[in-house]
């Protein structure tokens, strides 16, 4: 089948004729070397174009060669196919017209060429490039370009937009199946703005917390934990902590093998929000089933037990939402969609398993054994009562369900993590020892990744921890297992963005603004602060 290779800037272009038909043979050998014999004097059988014309009368010359040329291989293309290769070199002063007319040349070969062709792309396509930045990042920084596509659709409707857009370095890679594709695209763009001029028609919804359901994700080991008194995060975040605290260790960090899903619904307090005009609070750390955030009894004695979130930083691993996350940054940059963690107040928080009694490693730790009845009266947490529905009363901010859960050995490819880390090394030393493997052959201590290289040994699942298009393909893998094990959720669901502010100056001592808020008793049988203004429930 007719190929083209990547065409870098202007240099030296060679053609060859590979099993052409004689008479197209004939022709392009015959164009081809009477432009050998005027610029190089004949040289090799592969015929060159050199950049550097010495006349005007040449230059010209050589554009009309060219275009022969180009008629020449579209008569033959039937007959045979035609590889074009490019070999830089340094321009020639003057060269711009040549580089002009060279690429002219080239682009139209290339679109001859794809017609009637059509193939799948490959990686190291130099049009698989340009349609993976569209999937991975041009949609998010160009949306308008991409209508009726979607982050996760298929690279295959990605590869027929970008085609249709005269990308030069997808003349010559056609799509196959291009119109029907095209069809269910322009389907799909007239569906969405159909329904985004009905969103648009309907009433503004009034300012206030909003009930939001999303996934939150979770690495742990086999031990269950009600989802209270814990922090969770969005699958970039998820995927973001393992690459960074997890994998680092050999074998994993507190034994953690596995992704667990849940599909929350969240919908903080009006005293929040009265005072915030924001859906999600302050990030809070949570270990062993206690608050180690110096403020956290401040923030839920002055506004219930509200749920927080926080985005970390892609200089450390470049995992990356597919929507905005994150409103402290610039319109399309990167940081827009920043990995996020989250935190869940539970009953009691303020009392977890003492540092001196935690085991990380145990899978039956039991996280409630220091929360007393009286604390658990007292500060009950924000997990609904099971039926309920987020209110965003001070007790009822958040509910969730189990969404499924996703093996590392089964996201990375790892049959047998015990051989793959422990046994495997001692396993290739014994078999060098009795012959069965030559005595040169070097034996390897299998790491899934190691930051010092930024590479693991025996697998490459985790190498590039701050390469967007590695992190996006981990995200997808992870999301497609899930798909697979778990057909009876949606794939995905779009996170809302964490767009807490700040806590300012002593506002833990401001009068709490009970506007709009539902009944709680909780805000009646709560005691005060010691020095703070006396509230009284609307």
């Amino acid at each position: 089948a007719p190929a083209i290779g990547p065409i870098p800037p202007p240099g030296r272009v060679v053609l060859l004729p590979s099993g052409v038909a004689g008479a197209m043979a004939g022709e392009t050998a015959k164009l081809l070397a009477e432009v050998d014999a005027a610029e190089l004097g004949g040289h090799s059988p592969a015929i060159g174009l050199q950049a550097n014309a010495r006349s005007a009368s040449l230059r010209l010359g050589l554009r009309r060669k060219r275009l022969a040329l180009a008629a020449a291989l579209a008569a033959g293309l039937a007959a045979g196919a035609v590889c074009i290769f490019v070999r830089p070199a340094a321009a020639p002063p003057g060269g711009n017209e040549h580089r002009a007319g060279e690429q002219s040349l080239i682009h139209r070969v290339a679109g001859l060429m794809a017609v009637g062709q059509c193939r799948k792309l490959q990686s190291g396509d130099p049009c698989y490039f340009s349609v993976h930045w569209a999937k991975t990042q041009g949609i998010f920084q160009h949306p308008e370009w991409y209508k009726g596509l979607a982050p996760e659709s298929p690279i295959e409707d990605f590869h027929v937009v970008v085609y249709k857009s005269g990308a030069s370095n997808c003349t010559a890679a056609k799509p196959c199946g291009m119109e029907e594709t095209d069809r269910k695209i322009k389907a799909r763009a007239a569906a969405a703005e159909k329904a985004a001029a009905e969103e648009a028609a309907r009433p503004t919804p009034p300012p206030g917390p909003r009930a939001q359901t999303f996934y939150m994700y979770r690495a742990q080991s086999e031990a269950t934990y009600p989802l209270e008194n814990i922090n969770t995060a969005d699958l970039a975040g998820a995927l973001w902590y393992i690459h960074n605290e997890v994998v680092v260790a050999t074998p994993r960090k507190y034994k953690i093998d596995r992704i667990k899903r849940y599909k929350v619904t969240v919908k903080n307090t009006w005293e929040f929000w009265n005072a915030h005009k924001r859906q999600f609070s302050a990030f809070v750390a949570y270990d062993a089933g206690g608050c180690t955030t110096p403020v956290c009894k401040d923030i839920y004695h002055q506004y219930g037990f509200i749920v927080g979130c926080q985005v970390q930083p892609l200089s450390v691993a470049a995992y990356m939402g597919r929507h905005q996350t994150n409103w402290q940054c610039k319109a399309g940059q990167d940081e827009c969609r920043a990995p996020i963690w989250y935190s869940l107040p539970g009953a009691c928080p303020a009392k977890g398993i003492p540092n001196g009694k935690i085991d990380p490693d145990s899978a039956d730790l039991d996280v409630g054994k220091y929360k007393t009845d009286e604390c658990i009266a007292q500060m009950p947490g924000g997990h609904c009562k099971a039926g309920d529905e987020p209110t965003g009363a001070a007790d009822c901010t958040y509910t969730y369900e189990e969404a499924g859960e996703i093996f590392l050995d089964d996201l990375v490819g790892i049959g047998d993590y015990n051989h793959f880390w422990n046994t495997s090394y001692t396993e290739c030393a014994r078999k060098v020892a009795q012959g069965d493997l030559p005595k040169h052959h070097r034996c390897f201590h299998n790491k899934e990744y190691d930051p010092e290289t930024d590479e693991g040994v025996g697998t490459d699942f985790w190498n590039g921890k701050l390469d967007k298009d590695k992190c996006s393909e981990r995200m997808d893998k992870a999301r497609k297992l899930f798909k697979h094990k778990f057909p009876e959720f949606p794939e995905h669901l779009d996170e809302p963005a964490c767009e807490f502010d700040m806590y300012y100056d002593n506002e833990f001592d401001w009068k709490i603004n009970h506007t709009n808020a539902p009944h709680s008793e909780w805000w009646s049988q709560r005691k005060e602060r010691p020095g703070a203004t006396p509230t009284t429930p609307s």
